[in-house]
């Protein structure tokens, strides 16, 4: 059987830094909908994360040396509740590896905190890699989430 999170109750688990973690991140209030649109998206969940998309300027030698660190910085991001998500990005008929873009969804309370934690990014900070940075508000979409007790697992869907 599968339970089912009320948007509030997901938003506020997304939202939340894991225990311990120093980031202090508060979901930020955009602008108001213009008043024709406002009742329809009342309930939205309206949660404001940041998007960086990485993109490589270096060569793929460079990447692969720095590959290491860049991971390291992305389980520690994780780890202290910062990253929502991340990944490469790739077109149909594209390589894999190298990917030539990335995307990397995290949590700040603006955009200079945001630019920070990117800039921190050994990829970044060693210029293999520049970033587009945006403001990206989620208010709709779904996950699914099976526990098993027996097996100690949860399986995203």
């Amino acid at each position: 059987m599968k339970a089912k999170l009320t948007t509030m109750a997901l938003a506020c688990a997304l939202a939340m830094p894991i225990a311990g973690a120093s980031l202090s991140a508060q979901p930020q209030s955009p602008p108001p909908p213009p008043p024709e649109i406002a009742e329809r998206v009342s309930q939205f969940l309206n949660m404001q994360l940041y998007v960086y998309e990485t993109r490589l300027v270096g060569s793929p030698k460079e990447l692969r040396e720095l590959l290491p660190a860049h991971l390291d910085y992305q389980v520690e991001l994780e780890e202290a509740g910062i990253m929502f998500g991340a990944g490469p990005l790739v077109a149909e008929g594209e390589p894999s590896f190298p990917p030539k873009v990335g995307m990397i969804i995290i949590r700040a309370d603006s955009f200079e905190e945001a630019k920070r934690i990117a800039d921190a990014d050994p990829f970044h900070s060693s210029g293999v890699r520049t970033y587009t940075l945006r403001r990206w508000t989620m208010n709709e979409g779904s996950i699914d989430l099976t526990v098993k007790f027996s097996g100690q697992r949860v399986e995203i869907e």
